[in-house]
C-alpha cells in the first residue's frame, strides 16, 4: 500500500535586496524557512509579512500557506513610533500559556479547604454560611471555568492547574449547596459536588476552541461521572460512607487501564486500508472508514497533547477522589466480620501494588510521582488504621517486615543505579500488576460490606 508521507510547499522568502526561493516539507513553520536563509523573527529580528501586507506568526505552518506564496522579512526596529509602540504593547502582554499558574493552585487550596470543611462538618450547622460560601464558590467556578476554556491556548497542550481548581471549587461548591434535609449527609453532598463539578467539565469543554482542552474536559467528566454514580448508587441503597468509598478506591486500577485503552482518539483508515483489505463487510449498513494518506507533524504533535492531557486528567482525578476515599475506606481493620477484613487488606495491598507498578512505564516524570505518592498516601493511611488495633505480636510482625524491605531495597539500589534490568522480574511485575488490577474490585466490593447487604436483601 503507498502512502505519501512527506508534502512540501515553494515559498519564496524576500529579505531586502536578496531573494531565497526555497521548497519546505509541509509540517514545517515559518519561523524554519526564515531561519534557513539566515535570518531570525521576534525580538531582535523581523517581522513576516506576505505579498497583501498582512503579518504571519513564525509559528504559522507551512500547509496554512498557498504553493508559491511569498514573504516578506521587515525590519522592525525600523518601524515608526507608533509601531514600536505597538510592538513594545504587545510584548508587555505574556500569552495565557507563559502566565503564572499560582492563581490557579491557590484557587485549588481554596477548594480543597472548602470541601474539606463542608464534609466534615455536620449537615445542618451553619446553614447560612454553607449557602454563601457554596453560592459564591459555583459563581467563581462557573467564571473562571468559562474564562480559561474561552482563553486557552490553541495549538499547546493545556495546564493541568486551571482545570483543576476549576473542579475543585465546583466540587466545594456543589457539596457545601446540599440543604439541611434528615436524609442529607455525607453520601449526598459527595454526589451532589461529584455531579457540579462534571458539569463544569462539560461546559467547559463545550465552551474552548483548543482541542486539548476538550479532550481533558471529557476524559474529566466522564470520570466525575462514573464516581458520581458510584456515590448516588449508595445513596439509593441507603449505604454508609464506607461502602462508596471503598469501590472509589478500588476503581483507580481498573480506571487506569481503561485510559491507557482510550488515550489514542485516530481515524480507524490509519492502521488499515479497508477498501482494498476487506473484502467482506460485517454488516450491510457498515460504511467503509475512509483511507488516511498521510500524517504530517500537526497532526502527530496534536494527537500526543491530547493523549498526555486526557492520561494526566484521568489519573489525576481517580488518584485524589481514591486518597480522599481511602480514610472513609479503611477507617480499621475489625477483626469481627472476617469478609470486611479480608476486603480491606486486599483492597489497600492491591490499590498500593498497581498504582507503584504502574508508575514504571509512564514516560511523563509527573504521572510516575503522582502514582507514587498516591501510593505512599494509601500506606500512610492504612498505618494509621492498622496501629489501633494490632497488638504487640502483630506490630512486630509489620516492624520486622518492613525491616526486611528496607533491607532489600538497599541492596538493589546499586544494581538499580547502574541500569541493571531484568526481562524475568520484568514479567514478574506485569503479572502482578495484572493480578491487581482483576482483584482491587472485588475487594473493594468485600470491603464495602457488599455480600452482607445482599444476605439481608435476599433474607428479607
Amino acid at each position: 500500500m503507498t502512502r505519501e508521507i512527506v508534502r512540501r510547499r515553494r515559498v519564496a522568502i524576500v529579505d531586502g535586496a536578496h531573494r531565497h526561493d526555497l521548497v519546505v516539507p509541509i509540517h514545517a513553520r515559518v519561523d524554519d524557512a526564515v531561519r534557513a536563509v539566515g535570518a531570525r523573527t521576534g525580538t531582535g529580528g523581523g517581522a513576516v509579512v506576505e505579498a497583501a501586507g498582512r503579518e504571519i506568526s513564525p509559528d504559522t505552518p507551512m500547509s496554512a500557506l498557498e504553493d508559491g506564496a511569498v514573504l516578506m522579512l521587515v525590519d522592525i526596529a525600523s518601524a515608526g513610533d507608533r509601531g514600536r509602540g505597538r510592538v513594545r504593547g504587545r510584548a508587555r502582554q505574556a500569552p495565557p500559556e507563559d502566565r503564572p499558574l499560582s492563581a490557579w493552585w491557590a484557587i485549588t487550596g481554596l477548594g480543597v479547604v472548602l470541601a474539606a470543611i463542608v464534609l466534615l462538618t455536620p449537615t445542618g450547622a451553619l446553614t447560612e454560611v454553607r449557602a454563601i460560601a457554596g453560592t459564591g464558590a459555583a459563581v467563581a467556578a462557573v467564571l473562571a471555568g468559562t474564562v480559561f476554556a474561552v482563553r486557552a491556548p490553541r495549538g499547546r497542550r493545556a495546564p493541568v492547574a486551571p482545570v483543576v481548581g476549576v473542579l475543585a471549587l465546583g466540587f466545594a461548591a456543589g457539596a457545601a449547596l446540599v440543604p439541611p434535609l434528615p436524609a442529607a449527609g455525607g453520601v449526598l453532598a459527595v454526589f451532589t459536588g461529584t455531579l457540579f463539578a462534571a458539569a463544569l467539565a462539560g461546559a467547559m469543554g463545550i465552551a474552548t476552541s483548543s482541542a486539548t482542552l476538550r479532550a481533558e474536559s471529557r476524559t474529566a467528566m466522564t470520570v466525575l461521572l462514573l464516581i458520581a454514580g458510584v456515590w448516588g448508587a449508595a445513596l439509593l441503597w441507603h449505604m454508609d460512607a464506607a461502602a462508596p468509598a471503598a469501590v472509589t478506591l478500588g476503581l483507580i486500577p481498573v480506571g487506569q487501564r481503561v485510559l491507557l485503552a482510550a488515550l489514542v482518539d485516530v481515524p480507524p483508515g490509519t492502521f488499515i486500508d479497508y477498501g482494498r483489505f476487506q473484502t467482506t463487510r460485517w454488516t450491510v449498513r457498515q460504511q467503509v472508514p475512509e483511507e488516511v494518506l498521510s500524517i504530517d507533524d500537526d497532526e502527530a504533535r496534536g494527537l500526543v497533547q491530547r493523549s498526555t492531557g486526557r492520561l494526566l486528567t484521568g489519573m489525576l482525578l481517580l488518584i485524589v477522589a481514591g486518597v480522599a476515599s481511602a480514610p472513609v475506606a479503611l477507617p480499621s481493620f475489625p477483626s469481627g466480620d472476617p469478609l470486611v477484613l479480608s476486603g480491606r487488606i486486599a483492597l489497600g495491598v492491591t490499590v498500593v501494588i498497581a498504582l507503584v507498578l504502574g508508575a514504571r512505564r509512564a514516560t511523563i516524570p509527573a504521572l510516575r510521582w503522582i502514582s507514587r505518592l498516591g501510593a505512599a498516601a494509601i500506606v500512610l493511611v492504612m498505618l494509621i488504621a492498622l496501629i489501633p488495633s494490632a497488638d504487640a505480636g502483630m506490630l512486630a510482625l509489620a516492624a520486622g517486615f518492613a525491616l526486611a524491605a528496607g533491607a532489600a531495597s538497599a541492596f538493589l539500589v546499586v544494581p538499580a543505579g547502574r541500569g541493571v534490568r531484568s526481562l524475568a522480574w520484568s514479567r514478574a511485575g506485569d503479572m502482578l500488576e495484572w493480578l491487581a488490577v482483576a482483584l482491587s474490585l472485588p475487594a473493594a466490593f468485600l470491603a464495602a460490606g457488599v455480600v452482607e447487604a445482599l444476605r439481608g436483601m435476599m433474607a428479607a
